[in-house]
């Protein structure tokens, strides 16, 4: 049984310490701390090109003593402890799990909280992806939006706090996770063995607040096969729309997977290539689009290709013919209709449902779904009808994973803190907004996320003058998808917003606001 992480809040005096303008002293401090990170955008991007260097893919089969999520992650924490110690900061390891730094002298804590690894780079990329470079104010490489460069902005911060001598009473603790992308246990290990502030920003997600988090069901199942899809496999990560999938077929000829290219929906066509094998075979390749599984309105599963494809291959083998029919109708679309999943709240929205992948096991294959689902929903009841429905193919369930849903309601106090520091700064009115994406706020207490994204809204960003996807990196550029960018302008904005956000957030907690999350 999943139930959402709620805060429930009753009125307090911190309705309060809300302030509903930019007070003059507040805007000379953003153009002081602007104007000292203007002064350090070159070590700035030096920084961040470093820190997206590094491969920090975390893979637990690589785990050592002091690197459980393997060698990468280990080097990445390794490199912005480094850096951060030659700052002149503390920083406390936590077995490999996270890194922290802190500074300031107060007894109770401000957190900025993010992650130091990456999905893995896939494929579509038209750059290295672990070859960054920078160009047109945009730093291109896995892992500089998803988290690299907010990381790097939360210790920049830091230092700018330190150097500018903006006083504060709590001191500030970043905490740098090292395995967010793969069920975030380098959290849950940290709130088990270390401090917990007394309130974070998680610093990985869209701007402006983030008050609601659909919950997060990770589940395998078994899909039984013959011999040909028993060698299928697809995918880099299951929070990850796959953007290729292939599969030989031996002893079937080009002209009959050709028809079957035929007959699925026109616009996917072009998307798959038939190639005949030395023995006389075909080789079918499928095409998709990339990105977030979170965000799917834009990608398509290459492996809903390969499948539409397969079913319609009369020579193969039944059982393989009947795995084809379960993976194309479960993945039918990215919102669980073909599984049956589909739903939808009004707090949180739909549903979406990822394949992100596939892999042999004997007797067949194993598909990773990635669901985002509401929080009116259960994460239980979901699992159960994902189970009635490999039953149906002969298959089961392999293993389950689920994060409960996260909601803050919208007018809490620290909500309308963030959220006016967020539209005074900037000049804009936006409201808070919930998201399928999932946090670190669904496992650290008294945590709410807090930007640094700006392209979940793509009015907003030419609004503020910042610049719009680049010419040169791929068109499914983004977190997840090829060519991976951050844009330098938009992180300093952030950094714009989160100075004022963390002066007010400071007084807020010390004059008797209620921390939430």
């Amino acid at each position: 049984m999943s139930e959402s992480v709620t805060t429930t809040v009753t009125p307090d005096p911190s309705t309060a310490l809300v302030p509903t303008t930019l007070s003059d002293v507040e805007r000379a401090l953003v153009v002081r701390a602007r104007a000292w990170l203007d002064d350090h955008r070159e070590e700035y991007v030096a920084d961040l090109l470093a820190w997206v260097r590094v491969p920090s893919v975390a893979d637990a089969t690589l785990a050592a003593p002091g690197a459980p999520f393997g060698p990468a992650v280990a080097e990445v924490i390794d490199l912005v402890e480094r850096r951060a110690r030659e700052l002149g900061f503390a920083t406390h390891p936590h077995d490999g799990f996270a890194l922290s730094v802190t500074s300031g002298d107060g007894e109770e804590e401000i957190g900025l909280v993010s992650h130091l690894d990456v999905v893995p780079a896939g494929e579509g990329w038209t750059h290295e992806p672990y070859e960054p470079f920078e160009r047109d104010g945009v730093v291109v490489g896995r892992g500089s939006a998803d988290n690299k460069g907010a990381a790097l902005i939360d210790l920049y911060l830091l230092r700018a706090f330190r150097d500018l001598e903006i006083p504060l009473r709590h001191s500030l603790r970043i905490i740098y996770g090292g395995a967010e992308e793969v069920g975030m246990p380098d959290i849950v290990h940290y709130v088990e063995h270390a401090p917990v502030p007394r309130q974070s920003l998680i610093t990985d997600g869209p701007f402006p607040v983030n008050h609601a988090q659909k919950g997060g069901l990770n589940i395998s199942l078994h899909v039984p096969t013959g011999p040909v899809l028993a060698h299928l496999r697809a995918g880099v990560a299951e929070n990850a729309v796959p953007a290729t999938a292939e599969l030989t077929l031996p002893g079937v000829p080009t002209s009959e997977v050709e028809e079957a290219r035929a007959g699925i929906r026109e616009e996917w066509r072009d998307l798959v290539a038939v190639t005949t094998t030395p023995d006389g075979g075909a080789h079918v390749h499928a095409r998709g689009r990339s990105g977030h599984a979170a965000f799917p309105d834009r990608t398509l599963n290459a492996i809903l290709v390969l499948a539409e494809v397969l079913v319609r291959v009369p020579s193969l083998d039944a059982a393989d013919l009947a795995a084809a029919r379960a993976l194309a109708t479960t993945l039918a679309t990215p919102y669980g209709d073909g599984s049956g999943l589909a739903t939808s709240d009004d707090v949180t929205g739909p549903l979406t449902q990822n394949g992100g992948l596939v892999e042999p096991v004997d007797g067949g294959v194993t598909l990773a779904l990635d669901i985002r689902y509401p929080v009116a929903s259960d994460g239980g009841d979901l699992t159960a009808r994902l189970a009635a429905l490999a039953a149906g193919w002969g298959g089961h369930v392999v293993a389950v994973r689920d994060a409960p849903p996260f909601h803050v309601p919208e007018d809490d106090a620290l909500v309308r803190l963030l959220q006016g520091t967020f539209n005074q700064v900037l000049d804009v009115d936006e409201t808070p907004f919930a998201m399928g994406g999932g946090t670190h706020a669904r496992h650290l207490p008294r945590s709410i996320t807090f930007g640094p994204g700006f392209g979940r809204n793509p009015d907003l960003v030419a609004q503020l003058g910042l610049p719009a996807r680049p010419s040169f990196v791929s068109e499914h550029a983004g977190p997840h998808g090829p060519d991976e960018y951050a844009s330098i302008d938009g992180l300093f904005r952030a950094f714009e917003v989160y100075v004022v956000a963390l002066v007010r957030l400071d007084a807020f907690l010390a004059d008797g606001g209620s921390e939430r999350g």
